[in-house]
């Protein structure tokens, strides 16, 4: 017991040795840090001088006096410092506007129209007072289906239109012919125009008026395609040379309830007509045709090229159901005025004309008809026997442009 005990004993004081040696070792180790200002007794550790007590007093080792303690600054670990990445600021991208051409305008020139182009017109007549005047009269009848009643009208009314021209004793010439346009009857002539005078009526008028009324009842056998303006024409071509006489009025009557179905322009058909004849105005057309429409029309048509010829022409107008008897009798009459009359080509602007006789300006002693388009003297005004009449107007120019 006693050996153990002084083993004991033996060991606590050694162990006691080591403490307090290792204690003056460490404070001497922080006395002389300070001293010789090592502030980081090791890297990244920030060390305080150990503390301890075991009666509760403090054991805090003294300092020498004759140095200065200064409390060591706590050192903290910096953050870790990441660069930044560089950021540029990109450039403001601005979408540059849509830029259009626009159109080049131009400002049109003001064309100022001038409201009427008039052209220069002059007719030359010689005064004959000795003649009593000549008519060549074409009648073109529709031999369709449709015109039996038309026909027989004109034929029981004829003595009405005929009867001017026997009171006037006008020297006149008929023929007559069909709106069939096909090969076998385009224009021929139906009858015999030498039995359709002044001469025949002279020497026989019954004879003459019944020749009339059969031969213009031409028949509903014929085609449904009416054309009587191509007829008309063809007409002339066969028998201008037997039928037609130079000092002459032509006068062109139709007579058709379905409007001209011909191939050619109308003023094709009129510059035809009127090239019979040196002076235009001595061609007339007169249309017995349908005006307007019935109510209960079935093949009916208005005749607007056959009406469109009678107005170049200075001819009459007449509607196909009115009453015959009325209306060829105006018609004759209207036919024999010419006779007297000196009649012109083309209409004249707003009417207006010079008279001249003899070069000599005439402003009175006659009168203008602006339905038949001629000039009429006076009774006590009539030019001598021989004399130049010059008739002077303005027309309106048919092109803009035109001389």
């Amino acid at each position: 017991m006693k050996i153990i005990s002084k083993v004991t004993k033996q060991s606590l004081l050694f162990m006691l040795a080591c403490v307090l040696l290792a204690s003056c070792k460490q404070s001497e180790f922080y006395d002389k840090s300070m001293v010789l200002g090592d502030e980081t007794p090791g890297e990244g550790v920030s060390v305080s001088p150990p503390t301890g007590s075991n009666s509760g007093s403090d054991n805090t080792t003294p300092k020498d006096p004759g140095q200065t303690t200064t409390t060591p600054p706590v050192v903290t670990t910096p953050p870790v410092v990441t660069t930044p990445p560089v950021v540029t600021t990109p450039p403001v991208v601005t979408t540059p506007p849509v830029v259009t051409t626009p159109p080049v305008v131009t400002t049109p020139p003001v064309v100022t129209v001038p409201s009427v182009i008039l052209n220069e017109r002059r007719e030359i007549f010689t005064q004959n007072k000795s003649r009593n005047g000549d008519v060549d009269i074409l009648w073109v009848i529709d031999n369709s289906g449709s015109m039996a009643d038309n026909q027989d009208a004109l034929a029981r009314n004829f003595n009405n239109f005929i009867g001017p021209f026997l009171d006037r004793k006008i020297d006149f010439k008929m023929g007559i012919t069909t709106t069939d346009g096909t090969i076998n009857y385009n224009g021929r002539m139906v009858g015999d125009a030498n039995k359709l005078t002044s001469a025949a009526a002279i020497a026989n008028k019954n004879l003459f008026i019944n020749n009339f009324e059969n031969w213009v009842r031409v028949g509903t056998m014929g085609s449904g395609v009416e054309q009587g303006l191509k007829t008309a024409s063809s007409f002339l071509d066969r028998y201008s040379s037997s039928f037609l006489r130079s000092d002459a009025y032509l006068i062109i009557v139709v007579l058709s309830d379905e409007n001209d179905q011909s191939e050619r322009k109308v003023s094709d058909y009129i510059a035809r007509f009127q090239s019979t004849k040196a002076n235009k105005g001595m061609v007339k057309a007169y249309s017995i045709v349908t005006q307007a429409l019935p109510k209960n029309a079935v093949w009916e048509t208005v005749g607007t090229r056959y009406n469109e010829v009678s107005d170049a022409t200075g001819g009459v107008k007449a509607e196909i159901t009115d009453d015959y008897s009325t209306l060829l009798k105006n018609m004759g009459t209207t036919i024999v005025n010419l006779i007297d009359k000196f009649a012109l080509a083309e209409t004249p602007y707003d009417n207006q004309i010079q008279v001249f006789v003899d070069s000599n300006e005439v402003k009175s002693g006659w009168v203008y008809d602006s339905i038949s388009r001629a000039v009429k003297f006076n009774s006590d005004a009539i030019p001598n026997e021989g004399s130049k009449i010059e008739i002077r107007y303005k027309v309106k120019a048919s092109v803009l442009g035109a001389i």
